[in-house]
């Protein structure tokens, strides 16, 4: 209940502010002021998280959409996560294989963003949300490269073409 209270003592009303009001004021201030700010959500709600009330779930969600690279950033520098990303033997074709599975003929729901936040918090994928969200919406996978991933790579001569 402690880690409730200092919760709400963020919030100078007492209460959760608009997320959007609450955004733009983050973004008006100072950067270490925004990160420390920030790091006190995360903290709380990584410690809390089943005991809040679904108000402060959302508000905690909505804030860390508005700023996934932030979010990334603290998982990958300040939890213990940044030892447990799982490495990749082919990060590319990793990439290919998700815009292939999850762009391609898309009818989910689930943003871009979203998979390219989760991507960098679950592999050691060195990039920025934006940047890994542009791979995975655009580079397809060849034909080859399918083959390659299922470990059945033959080249055969059709009409004299391989």
């Amino acid at each position: 209940m402690k880690k409730l209270n200092k919760l709400e003592a963020l919030f100078p009303s007492g209460k959760v502010p608009d997320v959007r009001v609450f955004n733009r004021s983050l973004d008006k201030m100072s950067k270490e002021g925004r990160n420390h700010l920030r790091e006190k959500i995360y903290k709380l709600a990584f410690t809390i998280w089943s005991t809040l009330p679904k108000k402060h779930q959302k508000f905690i969600r909505e804030v860390i959409i508005h700023d996934r690279q932030s979010y990334i950033d603290f998982i990958q520098q300040r939890t213990v996560m940044s030892c447990l990303r799982c490495p990749l033997r082919y990060p590319v074709l990793f990439i290919r294989m998700l815009h292939l599975t999850e762009v391609v003929e898309r009818t989910a729901q689930t943003s871009i963003n979203h998979i390219a936040m989760s991507v960098l918090i679950c592999f050691q994928i060195c990039g920025k949300v934006g940047t890994l969200a542009g791979h995975i919406g655009k580079d397809e996978i060849a034909y080859e490269e399918a083959l390659v991933l299922i470990g059945k790579m033959t080249l055969v001569e059709f009409c004299g073409v391989y």
